[in-house]
């Protein structure tokens, strides 16, 4: 064997089971997203479990953000979650968990029938991606892994509805703050008020300005109106 043939053999080989190849469409898998998981099981592979996206990006030919870019759809489908290890050296490090796609798979190598509750899961999936995507262009920036993890958070651990989520999205926007430290202190208001629909929230936002406009006659006098603290708004506001 040549030298150069041996080397190749010696760097090391990636598999892959047959069955995820085979049936990777039918779980929502991109080739886009396909490619960027076997570029990062690549190197976790060989031992790096937080591989840096500039070098996967380098080996796709695409931009780091476009690889950000897989990785949100990725968590926003459940294939990918972030999570933190204690290392060898004590030290608490992040890693890629990709367990989500081969959970989806064994799923659907069971061939059951689409259910009730299954398709309820697959809208609240639609949200879900519609969230991400929402947050994403509002900022006006691919949003980072761990930005990525605190969203899903919301869903899985805090399971707030999506068009909250919305809502508190619109405020801080409204507040020109883009970040998701000021949407989740506007998370958790909502949710000590018990405010959990965005129709909870929309009656306590008309509840709140009636009760300033009758505290406040001069107020109301001068056709000014006092927001609350926290605005809230219907979601159809400020849509063309």
């Amino acid at each position: 064997m040549e030298s150069l043939a041996a080397a190749l053999v010696n760097d090391g080989q990636t598999t892959i089971a047959n069955a995820l190849l085979a049936h990777y469409r039918e779980i929502g898998v991109t080739n886009d997203e396909l490619l960027v998981y076997l570029q990062f099981k690549r190197l976790i592979d060989q031992g790096n479990q937080f591989p840096d996206a500039a070098v996967i990006a380098k080996s796709l030919g695409e931009s780091t953000n476009t690889v950000f870019q897989r990785l949100h759809e990725m968590l926003a489908k459940k294939l990918l979650t972030i999570e933190s290890i204690t290392g060898d050296d004590q030290k608490i490090h992040d890693r890629y968990n990709f367990d989500g796609l081969y959970d989806k798979l064994a799923v659907a190598l069971k061939k059951q029938p689409v259910t009730e509750q299954a398709e309820k899961q697959a809208t609240n999936e639609n949200k879900r991606q519609k969230v991400f995507r929402a947050i994403q262009t509002e900022f006006g920036r691919d949003l980072s892994p761990i930005e990525m993890e605190s969203i899903s958070k919301w869903f899985d651990e805090d399971h707030y509805d999506p068009d909250v989520i919305e809502l508190a999205l619109r405020e801080a926007v409204l507040r020109q703050v883009y970040n998701l430290t000021y949407m989740d202190r506007i998370l958790l208001n909502w949710q000590k008020r018990n405010l959990k629909t965005a129709a909870q929230v929309e009656a306590e936002r008309q509840r709140s300005i009636e009760q300033r406009l009758n505290s406040a006659p001069q107020q109301r006098q001068t056709g000014e109106e006092a927001l609350p603290k926290i605005p809230l708004f219907k979601l159809d506001e400020g849509q063309s």
